[in-house]
């Protein structure tokens, strides 16, 4: 991967501040916005199950809140 001169600068000193390696920063990082990824998805999918619909009609609508509670 490539990256700007300031995105590398911003990667190295978050890294150095919560005491990491920049490799270990950037595998958490991935991991972290993966994981989250995955739960979003689950929450659309369960949320469309509930309402009869698939996610892609949900989102369409632009519905992404639940008031069906």
């Amino acid at each position: 991967m490539q990256w700007t001169t300031e995105e590398q600068t911003a990667i190295r000193e978050h890294a150095a501040v919560l005491g990491i390696s920049t490799q270990e920063y950037l595998r958490q990082s991935a991991v972290s916005r993966a994981v989250d990824w995955q739960r979003q998805r689950d929450a659309f999918r369960e949320m469309a199950q509930r309402r009869g619909t698939s996610v892609e009609e949900l989102l369409q609508q632009g519905t992404l809140t639940d008031d069906t509670a």
